[in-house]
């Protein structure tokens, strides 16, 4: 370094910014701005500029001792102290623009018009600034709308001003000029690269980042388009009461008690609509609550209620944390349909603490194509997922109250896709006091030990499924072969001791009853293997329902109402042939 050189660090640079930057604007709003206020508006401006230059010192002067007090300080950051007070400040102007616009009712409606136009920009400004919705999408995407949007309002505002007052005029230079070092910081300042060289005799020991004086310019421009609101509001409440006047004192509290409201929303919405879990991932992420909404071929919506500390998510969310959502059959364990989608950047209320644990709501919709299969039973699967050095890595459960698959997989619940089935024309085979019925059976004649005896059968529900159910098939024997019996099916008695019996769902695994729907139709052809030992003979065939929790046959009736006995639907006889020599 020569002679005569100051060698100046990035943090004594910031700071003399500061004392530049303030200093000069509180000399000119003393001399030009609050004079024209009310004493209420002067006291509100001059306690929001102090404030401001509170925070604005603090972050610069507070050495953090943790990653976290670093975020939660940095004027750069969303979601801590600074960018809460900076949102206040925007909320704050907009309140006051539509309460001025509600009490102006001498001024000219387009005036109004205007202030409300301003009040509904600068609200939707506050809530950019605490939510971040910016960094949802496209940042020059964002940048234009709010240019498009700064372009109009400068438009309105000046030719507000040509025909305003001398006195209002200087409300509307107000306006413009906060507008404009907002538009220089965010538009202009944001996009320098690092400034590493030399400012006349300042040498600075590290490049420069304008981030700090960015945000330091805009927490400026903020400011003037208060007290150009604040200003108005005077203006328009002049002869008002005092308790008028003291109106916008309120409006701060009133806006930060609602942004932390806004948090407890998921929280609230999981108690009330969710479906309670309590299952337990690596990295101190929990599931506490789920949500699927959806039937037919359509969309189904699936919203996650997730918690982990707000420092946590914040540090594992920008390494990519994902999550996958399948229908899985369960009988196959094949996969039809799935959708992987990143967690969405969330707020964290970060002045409540790094331990403080917010509930996280996820959505994501899952498209049924046409060609997904009908009438089969299909979990929701669950996996959260990581990305780790290119690769993505599933994150273990550590605890579950639900069923899981795997060590990754949690299984959230169970659905059938519905197939288009017309209605029956003919009666029943036998009805089922729960809304089954038994629609169409067709017995084979006969069949050898050691053989499947093959049996299709056609079930329809009126009802939903509410249980697990169980069908059986009972193989009586009634004569030895070649013996005739009576045409009347009642006429025979089954021989003592003589059966055969096999059991299974109705309709397979592929459809549990359970998940059977008002208005199924559908069939399935059995396989019943015969024991290689099984006696020729002529056997009379039943069927019927029974209970899996407590083995309960439920009560079936013919088509015209009669009770069968035992709860048994009798189908017909069977020949089971000898074997060849």
């Amino acid at each position: 370094m020569n002679s005569g050189e100051l060698l100046v660090s990035n943090e004594l640079f910031i700071r003399i910014f500061i004392v530049i930057a303030y200093v000069p604007l509180c000399l000119i709003s003393a001399r030009l701005l609050f004079p024209g206020m009310s004493p209420s508006a002067k006291g509100l401006g001059i306690g929001m500029l102090a404030l401001q230059i509170l925070v604005v010192a603090l972050s610069e002067i507070i050495q953090p001792t943790s990653v976290f007090e670093e975020r939660l300080w940095a004027l750069d950051r969303e979601f801590n102290i600074p960018s809460t007070f900076s949102s206040t400040q925007l909320a704050l102007a907009g309140g006051l623009a539509l309460l001025t616009a509600s009490l102006a009712r001498a001024r000219p409606a387009m005036f109004r018009l205007y202030l409300a136009g301003l009040g509904l920009s600068f609200l939707y400004l506050a809530l950019d600034e605490f939510f971040a919705w910016k960094d949802l999408g496209s940042s020059r995407t964002w940048k234009i709308n709010v240019s498009i949007l700064g372009a109009a309002t400068v438009l309105a505002t000046i030719g507000l001003a040509l025909r305003a007052s001398r006195r209002a005029r200087i409300w509307h230079l107000c306006l413009l000029t906060g507008l404009a070092l907002v538009a220089i910081a965010a538009v202009v300042i944001d996009d320098l690269p690092p400034f590493c060289g030399n400012l006349g005799f300042i040498v600075l020991e590290d490049c420069l980042d304008y981030r700090i004086p960015e945000e330091i310019i805009e927490f400026l421009g903020i400011w003037l388009a208060l007290v150009a609101m604040l200003g108005h509001f005077s203006d328009a409440t002049r002869t008002s009461s005092a308790r008028v006047q003291r109106m916008p004192y309120a409006l701060p509290v009133i806006w930060i008690v609602l942004i932390f409201l806004v948090p407890l929303i998921p929280r609230f919405e999981m108690q009330l609509l969710a479906q309670s879990a309590a299952v337990k991932f690596d990295k101190r992420i929990e599931l506490k609550g789920y949500r699927i909404d959806g039937e037919g071929r359509g969309t189904f919506i699936l919203r996650l209620y997730a918690t982990a500390t707000a420092w946590d998510w914040n540090h594992i969310g920008r390494r990519e944390v994902g999550y996958s959502i399948h229908l899985v059959d369960q009988a196959s364990g094949e996969s039809f349909v799935s959708r992987n989608q990143l967690v969405r950047p969330q707020f964290e209320i970060l002045i409540f603490g790094s331990q403080y644990e917010p509930i996280y709501r996820e959505y994501a919709a899952l498209e049924i194509p046409p060609t997904s299969p009908a009438n089969r039973a299909l979990w929701v699967v669950l996996t959260l997922w990581r990305e780790n050095d290119g690769a993505y890595e599933r994150m273990t459960v550590l605890s579950s109250d639900l069923k899981l698959l795997s060590e990754t997989q949690v299984v959230l619940g169970e659905l059938v896709l519905p197939a288009n089935s017309p209605a029956p024309s003919t009666a029943p085979l036998a009805q089922f006091a729960n809304g089954f019925s038994l629609r169409a059976v067709d017995l084979p004649q006969g069949a050898r030990p050691g053989e499947d005896l093959v049996i299709p059968f056609t079930w329809r529900s009126s009802e939903n499924g509410q249980e697990d159910l169980a069908q059986f098939l009972h193989l009586g024997y009634v004569s030895p072969p070649g013996e005739g019996g009576s045409a009347d099916d009642g006429a025979e008695s089954v021989e003592s001791g003589a059966w055969f019996v096999y059991d299974q769902e109705p309709l397979g695994p592929r459809l549990p009853t359970r998940l059977w729907y008002s208005g199924l139709t559908d069939s399935e052809t059995w396989r019943v293997p015969l024991p290689a030992d099984l006696a020729p003979g002529r056997y009379r065939a039943f069927t019927g329902l029974y209970r899996m929790s407590d083995q309960e046959r439920v009560s079936v009736t013919d088509a015209g109402g009669t009770p069968f006995v035992d709860a048994r639907v009798p189908l017909g006889y069977v020949i089971i042939r000898s074997l060849p020599p």
